[in-house]
């Protein structure tokens, strides 16, 4: 690794460790009356399963030099984390806060969205490491491509359906499924657009745009969805089955997509 590598690997890692240990010290530090351990429990997973996607494109299919040098693979194990802990910060911004709305509220509607997203985002990371590349950049741009468009789509959505209302007040298990159905979906179409050996900036911006459009066409069935399926005073329940079929029909064209 040269100097300017070394410094950013220490520097990601140093950022990556210090987010998490204050974050979930926080998340930890509330009253035993909510009996927050399951969900803590579930928290801790969820970070551990997207960093571990993540870990396993590394070692599987990231360019050579980066599978047989640990150096590098702690810098990409890194940069997911700290990508995780910009998704984290802004989400309760987005209507979605994992603390006091899952932790503490004990909002499981919630909680469905957050392991969606977070998993959305290792599928980012995990794509933008997939392939060759002369530098690290050819992985951290293409990288900041993605995550930049998954936020947005999330904004998006989150504007489209009022700070997720569904998933914020109504407390709707099945929209909060929904949620992680496409959260995850649109980490499968990004993370394809953002993969692949590195060839020019033109060739790397037309082959994400392609996937960050089939993303976008998503994002417009998943808005109807939602206002479809909304809670309302005739239907203020749904079953599970209104959650898990939308969000199984979510991810398979994104894992088609993914595999082409």
């Amino acid at each position: 690794m040269s100097d300017d590598e070394t410094v950013l690997t220490f520097t990601a890692t140093v950022a990556a460790l210090a987010f998490w240990g204050i974050w979930l010290t926080a998340a930890a530090d509330t009253s035993l009356l909510v009996r927050p351990g399951r969900r803590l429990g579930a928290i801790v997973v969820t970070l551990a399963a997207s960093l571990a996607v993540v870990f396993v494109a590394l070692l599987t299919r990231a360019d050579p030099e980066v599978r047989s040098g640990a150096g590098y693979i702690l810098l990409f194990l890194a940069v997911a984390a700290d990508t995780l802990a910009l998704v984290t910060l802004v989400a309760p911004t987005l209507g979605l806060p994992i603390i006091d709305g899952f932790v503490r509220g004990r909002n499981a509607a919630t909680g469905w969205a957050v392991v969606g997203l977070w998993l959305g985002t290792g599928l980012v990371n995990a794509g933008a490491n997939i392939g060759r590349g002369d530098t690290i950049y050819t992985t951290l741009g293409p990288l900041a491509l993605a995550l930049g468009a998954l936020l947005v789509l999330v904004a998006i959505l989150s504007a489209l359906t009022r700070s997720f209302r569904a998933v914020r007040l109504d407390r709707d298990v099945p929209a909060g499924m929904r949620l992680a159905g496409l959260f995850i979906a649109w980490g499968l179409f990004l993370g394809r657009g953002a993969a692949g050996d590195w060839e020019s900036v033109g060739r790397t911006l037309e082959d994400f745009g392609r996937s960050a459009a089939a993303a976008a066409y998503l994002l417009v069935g998943g808005a109807i969805v939602e206002a479809a399926l909304r809670p309302t005073v005739r239907h203020p329940e749904r079953s599970w089955r209104w959650g898990i079929g939308p969000a199984v029909g979510y991810s398979i064209p994104a894992v088609v997509w993914a595999l082409t």
